[in-house]
């Protein structure tokens, strides 16, 4: 998959060392903040600037979700839901369960996917053989 000049730019950043600071003060201001907080919310704790009304766009958004996904990755029970906006360092199991039963749910959804692309690309093939 190809990525955009901006995105590969942005990951060519974390990998130069800039993902374990990012990672480091995500982790302060979540133990900061045990009811947890917004992405704009580490986007200001995290880089001290205002975020963009369309954090689709803001690469600092981008590189707090990255440096999330590094957090997990590791261990930390970063816990995040599609039903509320924002991130929590959180220990309670339940919490943690439900965050585990919403990824399994994602993966179940994206097997779907991939078994759908191949019928297609089996079905593709006998009627277009390669040649």
């Amino acid at each position: 998959m190809s990525h955009t000049h901006e995105y590969e730019k942005l990951l060519t950043e974390l990998n130069a060392g800039e993902l374990p600071i990012v990672a480091r003060k995500i982790l302060n201001t979540l133990l900061q903040a045990p009811k947890g907080i917004t992405r704009k919310g580490l986007i200001r704790a995290v880089f001290g600037e205002e975020p963009s009304n369309n954090l689709s766009n803001d690469t600092r958004d981008r590189k707090i979700r990255k440096a999330i996904e590094h957090l997990r990755n590791l261990g930390f029970p970063i816990v995040s839901t599609s039903g509320k906006a924002g991130y929590k360092l959180d220990t309670d199991s339940k919490n943690i369960e439900d965050m585990i039963r919403e990824w399994e749910s994602r993966i179940v959804h994206m097997q779907q996917r991939v078994v759908a692309a191949r019928h297609y690309r089996d079905a593709f093939l006998m009627i277009f053989p390669h040649k």
